[in-house]
């Protein structure tokens, strides 16, 4: 049995040593597990977010009213639906022979092509100082219709 006099206190130096790499290596473990968790919920949000374009899209493309909505449509033209956006681009093609991409043999000197397309927008994610949201989810539709020319 050894007295205490003869301690040089190798133990004591030997825990000082391996107590910070414990403490080092427990933060970058929760620090890694922090951010997996964040990164689950960011992507749990633009799943949200896919869902809620799609439900967009097929509301306005199902109303009652759509054909006329769409033939009447401009760039200024907004279709709504819950907190999502959106913006029109319209392209009138010119009169001739009528080549509508969806239609494959139609002819004729009376009809042109309406192509319009809308694009959903849905802001998702926490909400950054001044209102906006920290991510944007952008979806398009394209409308394609035959429309008589004047």
């Amino acid at each position: 049995m050894t007295s205490l006099h003869k301690q040089q206190g190798i133990a004591l130096f030997i825990a000082m040593l391996i107590l910070p790499l414990l403490l080092i290596l427990g933060m970058m473990v929760m620090s890694n597990t922090f951010l997996g968790l964040k990164m689950i919920d960011a992507r749990v949000l633009q799943g949200e977010s896919n869902i809620l374009l799609n439900s967009a899209a097929n509301e306005v493309m199902h109303r009652s009213n759509s054909a006329q909505s769409f033939a009447e449509a401009t760039t200024e033209t907004i279709f709504s639906y819950g907190d999502v956006t959106s913006s029109v681009e319209v392209n009138d093609e010119v009169k001739g022979d009528i080549n509508c991409k969806r239609r494959m043999k139609a002819s004729g000197t009376n009809f042109k092509c309406k192509y319009l397309q809308v694009n959903f927008i849905h802001q998702f994610g926490r909400t950054k100082t001044g209102g906006a949201k920290w991510a944007e989810n952008v979806m398009a539709v394209g409308i394609e219709q035959p429309v008589i020319a004047n």
